[in-house]
């Protein structure tokens, strides 16, 4: 990702943020300012320790999502963007840099044209 696509990224998320904040659960860690992996690992080994501490069993499950926005319905996500009333330019950007992009290339001296 060039330098320009990642500030215009986080114009946009300064933007959106107050609209989107209230709909982000509070035990979220991904995504999410001044939290990360280490606040869930956190939570993670506290829950195992206080579950250990009372001899109970306790049962996780750990899922990919690396490939998850590559099999989400996009629509969906516009649906959603325009429920938490993000306005029509900054809804413009985000389709044009996730879902309208393009590149090109020549092929034997050829230019060619092709949605990425």
């Amino acid at each position: 990702m060039s330098h320009i696509t990642k500030i215009l990224l986080k114009i946009i998320m300064l933007r959106i943020r107050n609209k989107i904040k209230p709909e982000i659960a509070e035990e979220q860690c991904g995504f999410v300012e001044d939290k990360g992996t280490s606040n869930a690992i956190y939570i993670l080994r506290t829950l195992i320790e206080r579950t250990l501490e009372v001899q109970k069993d306790v049962y996780l499950c750990f899922i990919d999502y690396t490939t998850a926005f590559d099999r989400v319905r996009h629509d969906e996500i516009i649906t959603e963007l325009k429920q938490l009333n993000i306005d029509g330019k900054d809804l413009r950007i985000i389709k044009t840099m996730y879902w309208e992009q393009t590149a090109a290339m020549r092929i034997e001296n050829k230019p060619a044209h092709f949605r990425i």
